[in-house]
C-alpha cells in the first residue's frame, strides 16, 4: 500500500448496489457495534460517531457490544463496526493490526468497517468517516465545527485505507479539553496530558515530572545541590545551583549520569504508558566551565566555537550535550529500551555534533529558531539565515532517522501581529518529508485562528499527506469557515501575504526591529478593505462572529504596524509628526487587542516623548528618570548595573546639511563612565567621537562638547543616531544641545 494512500477528504461515491442507509427521515437504520472488550478509546470513538450523527440528523444510533449486535441488526438494518470487532478482524487486510495509526473505512455486505490498526487509529478512522458525512473541525471549540443538517444519511461504496506520512504530529495540546479534542479530530497524536491518554489511544504526552522541553532542572532539581554541588555547573570558578533558565549541569561529574538516568527510569516506572520525556538542557547558556567539561569539549570537537544564528561566536556545546544524552540513554535503555528521550538542538548546540552520534532512542529536537527567516521556505537559498539553518538541517537528516523538527508555527514574541507564513510552512513540511524526516512539532496550541487563518488546518492535513495541495486545503477551510464571506476573506489573506512578499524583508521573532518596513502599506490597505467587505456580507450569526474576530485581530495588527513604521521614521528622521502619529496609531491598535508586550512598547514611546521634551533631543533606551544634583536625569544603562548589558541608549540630532560639522553639548554627571560617543555612520558602523575635555570625576554636573566632523556622519540622512556604547556603562544625562561650531 502507498504510505501516503488517499487524501483524507475522500468523496463518497454511490455504490453499484443499494446505498447503506444510516438514518431515514430522522430514524436510525443501523447500529454502532464495538468489541465486547472495547477499550476506553474505542468506546469513545463509537460514542463520538453516534453523537455526531445525532447532531447531523437528529437520530440516535444505538451503540452495542458485538455479542448484542444480533438483536439490533435484524431485517435490513446494517451495522457500523468500530474497532476490532470479530467481524472486522475477519475482513481487515493482512498486516493491518498493530499498524497503530492505519485507518480503514470500508463498505462490506454487513455495513461499514471503521477501524484502525490500533485504538488511536480507530479514533482517527471515526473522525475521517464523519468528514465523509460532511463534518469539518476548523478550529478548537464547538462553535468552529461545521455540522451538516440532513434528516437522511446514506453511504455508498467507501474504501479508504491510509496512514499518516509523519509518525509524530505534535503540538502544544495541554492547553485544555477544546485544544485536545480538536487536535485528535485533526489526527494530531500529541502532545497532550497523561489524563487524556486512555481516551485518545495513548497519544504522546510529556510526563508530569517534566512537562516541557527544558529538562535538566526538572530532572536534577536544586535539592541535590546541598549534598552534590559537584553535579552543578562551575561558573567563574564557583559551583552554582542549576536553574531552568541560564544554568546547566556539570555533565562530567562522577555519579551525575547515574542519578539523572535513575530519575528518568523512575518517570517511566511510575507511568509505563508514557512513551517519551525530554532530557534537554535548561534554556539559555550557563555551561559548566570546569576543566573536565572543557576538556571533554576539546576532545570531542576541538573546543571550537559556533556563530550560526547567534549575535556572536560562542563555544559549541553540541558534542557535550549529546555525549551526556547518550550516557543517560545507555542506562535508561537497560530498563526501558523502547522509550524516547528528546534532546534539543538549539542555540549554541543546534548544529550536529562533530564526533558524537546520538544513540537509538535519543531524539534530536531541532529548533528552527536561530538562524531563522520565516518570510521564505527553509530551502530558499535567497535567505542567508535559512541557508545556514538548512545546512544544519540536511546534516542532521543524514546523522539520524530519529530527528524531530521543532517548528515555530506560532510565535508568542511576535505580539499577535500579522505573520503570513502558511505557504512557507507548508513548503517546509513537504521539504522535511523529502529529506526523510517523519517527526514534526508545532510550538503552538493551534488555537489563534483569528490571527493565523488556515495555517493550523493546512499543517495538520499535510502531516498526514504532504503531497496534498496546501492551497486547496486552505480554500476548503476558508469556504467552510466563512461561507458567503469567503471570497472577501480569501482576498484579505492574499493581500496580507502579498504585502510581506512585496517588500522581501526577512523576519523571525523580533517585532521591534523586523516589523518596520515589513509590509507594503497599499497592500495592507487592500487587506483592510477586503475584511471590511467581508463584514458587510449577509451571512448567519456564526459566520458574522468569525469574520468580526478576524477583523478585530487584523485592525490591531494594521494599526500597530503603522505605528511601528511611524516610530521608525521618527527614530531615523527626528520628525515630531511621525512621533505623534506613532503614539496615536499605537493607542488605536490597543483598543482592538491589548497585547501586553505591544502595550509596553507604546508606553515606552510615550515615556520617550516626555524624556525627549526634557532632554532636548529624541532619546531611546535610557532608564527611568532620576534626580542628581537637583536636576532630573536619565541613565544610559536601562537594564541596571551588574548585568554587563546596557540598553544601547541612543539619541538623535538633526543635521540638515551633513557636509558641515556640528557640536553636541551634553550635560553629564561628573562621575559617569563616559569618554567617547559613537555615531551611527552606516549599517552596523559606529564611529567614535572624543570630547573636548574629560569629566571632573566629581559629584557635580559637567558639560562635554563633541565636535562631529562630516566624515563621522551618515551623509544620506537628515539626522544622526548617536549612542554611548560600553556594556553596563553608567552614564547620567540631563540635557543635550546641538549647535554649529
Amino acid at each position: 500500500m502507498n504510505a501516503l494512500a488517499l487524501h483524507l477528504v475522500v468523496a463518497i461515491v454511490p455504490a453499484a448496489g443499494p446505498e447503506m442507509v444510516l438514518v431515514a427521515e430522522g430514524e436510525p437504520r443501523c447500529c454502532v457495534v464495538i468489541p465486547d472488550d472495547a477499550s476506553e478509546t474505542v468506546r469513545r470513538a463509537a460514542e463520538e460517531l453516534a453523537a455526531y450523527v445525532e447532531r447531523i440528523s437528529g437520530a440516535s444510533l444505538p451503540v452495542v457490544a458485538e455479542r448484542e449486535a444480533g438483536s439490533q441488526t435484524q431485517g435490513s438494518r446494517k451495522r457500523i463496526d468500530v474497532g476490532p470487532t470479530q467481524k472486522s478482524l475477519a475482513q481487515v487486510p493482512e498486516g493491518f493490526l498493530g499498524d497503530e495509526e492505519r485507518v480503514l473505512i470500508r463498505s462490506v455486505p454487513s455495513g461499514v468497517l471503521v477501524s484502525g490498526g490500533g485504538d488511536r487509529g480507530t479514533l482517527f478512522a471515526v473522525y475521517r468517516f464523519l468528514e465523509l458525512l460532511g463534518y469539518r473541525w476548523l478550529a478548537p471549540g464547538a462553535e468552529n465545527e461545521v455540522v451538516p443538517k440532513r434528516s437522511t444519511l446514506a453511504v455508498g461504496n467507501v474504501d479508504v485505507d491510509t496512514r499518516p506520512a509523519f509518525a509524530w504530529r505534535l503540538f502544544s495540546g495541554r492547553s485544555g479539553e477544546e485544544s485536545e479534542a480538536w487536535g485528535v479530530k485533526m489526527g494530531m497524536n500529541g502532545l497532550y496530558t497523561p489524563e487524556a491518554a486512555e481516551r485518545n489511544g495513548n497519544a504522546y504526552y510529556y510526563p508530569e515530572a517534566v512537562p516541557g522541553v527544558h529538562a535538566y532542572a526538572k530532572i536534577m532539581p536544586e535539592r541535590y545541590f546541598k549534598t552534590h554541588p559537584e553535579w552543578y555547573p562551575m561558573l567563574g570558578g564557583k559551583r552554582v545551583p542549576g536553574e531552568l533558565h541560564g544554568k546547566q549541569l556539570c555533565v562530567t561529574a562522577e555519579g551525575l549520569a547515574d542519578e539523572f538516568a535513575a530519575n528518568v527510569i523512575r518517570i517511566f516506572d511510575e507511568d509505563p504508558a508514557c512513551g517519551l520525556t525530554s532530557i534537554s538542557p535548561n534554556d539559555g547558556y550557563g555551561w559548566c566551565d570546569c576543566p573536565d567539561c572543557e576538556g571533554l569539549d576539546d576532545k570531542l570537537c576541538g573546543g571550537r566555537t559556533t556563530a550560526q544564528g547567534l549575535n556572536r561566536a560562542r563555544p559549541f556545546r553540541g558534542d557535550r550535550v549529546f555525549w551526556f544524552a547518550n550516557e543517560v540513554a545507555r542506562r535508561v535503555a537497560e530498563k526501558h529500551p523502547d522509550k524516547k528521550l528528546l534532546v534539543l538542538a538549539y542555540v549554541n548546540y543546534a548544529e550536529p555534533p562533530d564526533t558524537v552520534r546520538p544513540l537509538s532512542g535519543v531524539v534530536p529536537f531541532l529548533c528552527h529558531y536561530a538562524p531563522a527567516d520565516y518570510s521564505r521556505p527553509i530551502n530558499d537559498p535567497a535567505s542567508e539565515p535559512n541557508r545556514q539553518f538548512n545546512d544544519s538541517l540536511t546534516r542532521w537528516a543524514k546523522v539520524t532517522p530519529e530527528l524531530l523538527m521543532y517548528s515555530y508555527v506560532s510565535k508568542s514574541q511576535w505580539w499577535r501581529l500579522p505573520r503570513p507564513v502558511v505557504w512557507n510552512f507548508a513548503a517546509d513540511v513537504k521539504y522535511f518529508h523529502s529529506l526523510g524526516i517523519r517527526r514534526y512539532f508545532c510550538q503552538s496550541s493551534l488555537s489563534d485562528w483569528p490571527l493565523d487563518g488556515p495555517l493550523y488546518y493546512v499543517i495538520a492535513r499535510l502531516l498526514w499527506d504532504p503531497l496534498a495541495d496546501p492551497r486547496r486545503i486552505a480554500d476548503e477551510w476558508t469556504e467552510a469557515m466563512f461561507g458567503p464571506a469567503a471570497p472577501d476573506v480569501k482576498a484579505f489573506y492574499e493581500a496580507v501575504d502579498a504585502a510581506a512578499r512585496k517588500t522581501g524583508q526577512s523576519y523571525a521573532g523580533n517585532p521591534r526591529t523586523q516589523i518596520p518596513g515589513l509590509f507594503d502599506p497599499p497592500l495592507m490597505d487592500e487587506a483592510l478593505a477586503a475584511i471590511e467587505r467581508a463584514e458587510k456580507v449577509d451571512a448567519d450569526e456564526t459566520v458574522n462572529e468569525r469574520v468580526a474576530e478576524v477583523a478585530r485581530t487584523f485592525r490591531y495588527g494594521y494599526w500597530m504596524v503603522r505605528a511601528m513604521d511611524e516610530y521608525e521614521r521618527y527614530r531615523n528622521d527626528f520628525d515630531p509628526d511621525a512621533y505623534e502619529s506613532a503614539v496615536q496609531y499605537g493607542r488605536k491598535a490597543l483598543e482592538y487587542c491589548n497585547v501586553p508586550n505591544a502595550a509596553e512598547y507604546v508606553e515606552s514611546w510615550e515615556t520617550s516623548g516626555r524624556m525627549t521634551r526634557e532632554m532636548g533631543v529624541p532619546a531611546m533606551g535610557f532608564g527611568e528618570a532620576e534626580t542628581k544634583g537637583g536636576r532630573r536625569c536619565w541613565n544610559s544603562d536601562e537594564t541596571g548595573p551588574g548585568d554587563h548589558a546596557n540598553g544601547w541608549a541612543t539619541f538623535v540630532i538633526r543635521t540638515p546639511d551633513a557636509s558641515r560639522p556640528v557640536v553636541v553639548e551634553i550635560d553629564v554627571w561628573g562621575t559617569s563612565a563616559l569618554s567617547s560617543i559613537v555615531v551611527n555612520t552606516g549599517p552596523g558602523v559606529w564611529t567614535p567621537v572624543k570630547p573636548n575635555a574629560r569629566l571632573s570625576r566629581k559629584e557635580q554636573w559637567d558639560t562635554l562638547e563633541y565636535e562631529i566632523p562630516p566624515p563621522a556622519m551618515a551623509p544620506d540622512r537628515p539626522s544622526q543616531k548617536i549612542g554611548f556604547g560600553g556594556a553596563d556603562s553608567q552614564v547620567w544625562i540631563a540635557e543635550i544641545r546641538v549647535r554649529e561650531p
